[in-house]
């Protein structure tokens, strides 16, 4: 199992498309620290002091912490189900699918595999846009004269920095493994990106309008993958500002969404049934053609 997850990583790393993911990854982190973070900031000085602390709180450290995983969770679910539906795909179009499992590999141990090195490969890029953005908070915190700290109103210390990012990954996870599971049903890149695009935001349109009716209407919108994503998400809040960011979506508030507990618990159910639909799918398939 080791020999093939090291080969399937190799494989991966070496496609153009995980470096494309992480160039745009990086332009749209520069965007979010200096246009919509920095130079918001600078030019709101003087006009208006509102505006100027959403600014300060997009860029400067720790408050930015919130605003990265806030604008990763959003795009980094696009960007995950980019990656998965090409890698997925390309097997299917290659034949290598049908060439690994007749050398002897089992269905289920493919599947696996093939989603390890998935997962690895989409949490590193993820990861080292995440440091970047932070180096970049830090020198423009620097830039602004504010005090690099983590000792803020409601600042959190290191573990639970961690805790904050692995909020934010999970909420990512639901839709990596719907664009994983609609390319191995579809054998489609298509598919599976098209798919995740559309119900990313479908269901968007879809709760505001459940939400506008209220009632029971409303409260379905805690079955939601988009609302119990966003209620890890309002978990990573520090303080009670706001802050610009690039998912375009309105800020997270706890008070307005499901338990985090429950959330966690749905999300998972999710995750679950996409993988038994994916396996199921994948070990009734005739790979014959």
């Amino acid at each position: 199992m080791d020999s093939l997850l090291g080969a399937e990583i190799l494989k991966t790393r070496k496609r153009w498309l995980p470096y494309v993911i992480l160039i745009v990854i990086l332009i749209a982190l520069a965007f979010q620290m200096f246009p919509a973070g920095y130079f918001s900031w600078t030019e709101a000085q003087e006009f208006d002091s509102h505006g100027r602390s959403d600014a300060l709180r997009t860029f400067a450290l720790p408050w930015s912490i919130t605003t990265l995983l806030d604008s990763g969770q959003f795009w980094g679910s696009i960007f995950v189900a980019v990656l998965t539906s090409s890698v997925v795909a390309t097997e299917f179009s290659w034949g290598t699918v049908r060439q690994a499992l007749v050398r002897g590999q089992s269905r289920s141990s493919y599947l696996t595999v093939k989603l390890l090195g998935i997962i690895i490969i989409a949490a590193t890029l993820l990861l080292a846009g995440l440091f970047a953005g932070i180096l970049l908070s830090i020198i423009t915190t620097a830039i602004a004269g504010e005090p690099i700290t983590l000792d803020v109103r409601g600042g959190p210390s290191i573990p639970e920095i961690g805790l904050m990012i692995l909020r934010a990954g999970f909420g990512i996870v639901p839709y990596g493994l719907m664009a994983f599971t609609l390319t191995v049903v579809g054998r489609s890149t298509a598919l599976g990106l098209t798919g995740v695009l559309i119900f990313l935001f479908g269901e968007a349109i879809t709760i505001s309008i459940l939400e506008s009716i209220g009632g029971v209407a409303a409260d379905l919108r805690d079955f939601s993958i988009g609302d119990n994503a966003a209620s890890l998400l309002a978990a990573n809040r520090i303080g009670p500002g706001s802050y610009h960011s690039l998912a375009p979506r309105e800020h997270p508030i706890a008070a307005d969404l499901p338990d985090i507990w429950l959330a966690t618990f749905v999300l998972a159910l999710y995750c679950l049934a996409f993988l038994a639909i994916a396996y199921f799918a994948f070990q009734r398939r005739d790979l014959k053609a």
